[in-house]
């Protein structure tokens, strides 16, 4: 796998994992008052949830890395039949 192959996927796999961190460790707030969202979290604390979500996606691509160099997974098999 290239280097930009794997930027590509790290960028795809982020926002994918973005979203399944977003919800996590969500309070509500109870007390709706006039000029906000009943729904809205009381701490969103986005600055752990985004590290968070980029240390995973790193996980995940050089999982991913390591099976690609290794012969696991061998993305040229999956497409050679669909280019004839």
């Amino acid at each position: 796998m290239g280097m930009l192959n794997a930027v590509f996927i790290f960028l795809l796999v982020w926002w994918t994992m973005l979203f399944t961190v977003l919800p996590l460790g969500v309070e509500r707030h109870e007390d709706a008052g006039r000029g906000f969202d009943a729904g809205a979290p009381k701490k969103p604390d986005l600055k752990k949830k985004l590290i968070i979500n980029t240390i995973v996606s790193f996980l995940i691509v050089a999982a991913l890395w390591v099976m690609v160099d290794a012969g696991i997974i061998r993305w040229g098999d999956w497409f050679r039949d669909a280019i004839k």
